[in-house]
């Protein structure tokens, strides 16, 4: 089987070819993948697990959320380049270009808030790099409620200091597949056609990499950005092709910014990360008011999932990028 063609799914996410200069016309790279073995049985766990959402909503179940970070990206370095597969998915989803991470902006502590829903005080992992002496984040994840709830995860990361945030037995999978975004995406493409987790995280080096080698903002930095849009690409066609867009939640974010070669957090530039969801019932082409921060993707995936929150989770779920939200309550 081969996945759709890049024109094919700008249509299918727009209703509409973006056109308009060479850089716009770039194809998201697809790749080649075996027929997908029969989905298995989802468990009973999970299935009831969803079903308040979707009374919520008054639709099918969210089955599944993938969660996509794109190490070191900026808004402005989004909105600066030509990136039609993230522009494709703003049109059909919800997003801010205003959220924020944690104070200690570094890859570890940002990812271990982006998945847990608690800052670094509570979740422990201070550090920014791999120490398996020091064992694992001190929390409870989203990789963590999926196993307890009946379902399962699966992690594809450029980055062997992000399983550090994986407690042993809360992940089916957890694959450094390589350190740029391309092999990673294929790898967590195929995974989710096959095994179908309900949570799956993803996680692209490239914008960070060539961040801290040349600078942020510089064009091979920009360049990075392109080349992620094009992994996002492949990702989004696979799911297509499986049919699995319907109950496939997405949520799409950044564990920092950053200037000149680095990322501290004492500045704006460093700490402003977008967030864009898009899937079913997620309200199309709405710019998300309310304040976010990275606290609220953990949140956000439990509440989606109708999992339980363990007790004083700091997130909260951006409840506005849903269609029917206030009258929802918090699990």
């Amino acid at each position: 089987m081969r996945f759709a063609s890049p024109p094919a799914l700008l249509l299918l996410l727009t209703g509409v070819t973006i056109g308009g200069g060479a850089g716009r016309q770039e194809a998201a790279a697809a790749v080649a993948a075996p027929t997908p073995a029969p989905p298995a049985p989802t468990p009973p766990a999970a299935k009831d697990a969803s079903a308040p959402l979707a009374a919520k909503l008054g639709r099918a179940a969210i089955r599944h959320v993938i969660i996509v970070s794109e190490d070191g990206l900026r808004p402005d370095a989004l909105m600066s380049v030509s990136a039609p597969v993230h522009e494709a998915v703003m049109r059909r989803g919800s997003y801010s270009m205003k959220a924020r991470t944690i104070r200690r902006a570094s890859t570890l502590p940002s990812h271990a808030a982006m998945l847990s829903g608690f800052d670094v005080k509570e979740h422990g992992l201070f550090w920014n790099s791999w120490h398996p002496e020091r064992g694992w984040i001190h929390v409870p994840t989203v990789f963590d409620a999926a196993e307890k709830s009946g379902g399962t995860a699966a992690a594809f990361v450029g980055k062997k200091k992000l399983e550090h945030i994986a407690h042993p037995g809360s992940v089916d999978m957890f694959s450094r597949p390589g350190y740029f975004c391309k092999k990673v995406v294929e790898q967590a493409a195929l995974y989710f056609v096959a095994k179908k987790p309900s949570i799956e995280f993803i996680h692209f080096s490239d914008p960070d990499d060539l961040g801290h080698a040349v600078g942020w903002m510089s064009n091979p930095q920009l360049e990075a950005v392109r080349h992620a849009d094009k992994c996002l690409g492949t990702l989004v066609d696979a799911v297509h092709a499986a049919g699995l867009d319907d109950e496939t939640l997405f949520i799409l974010s950044a564990d920092h910014g950053g200037h000149g070669r680095n990322h501290d957090g004492h500045i704006p530039e460093d700490r402003l990360i977008p967030w864009i969801a898009w899937g079913p019932g997620i309200r199309q082409g709405h710019e998300i008011e309310s304040p976010i921060t990275t606290l609220d993707t953990a949140a956000t995936t439990l509440w989606a999932l109708g999992y339980p929150y363990p007790p004083g989770i700091q997130g909260k779920p951006v409840l506005e990028a849903f269609e029917t939200p206030a009258q929802a309550s918090l699990p």
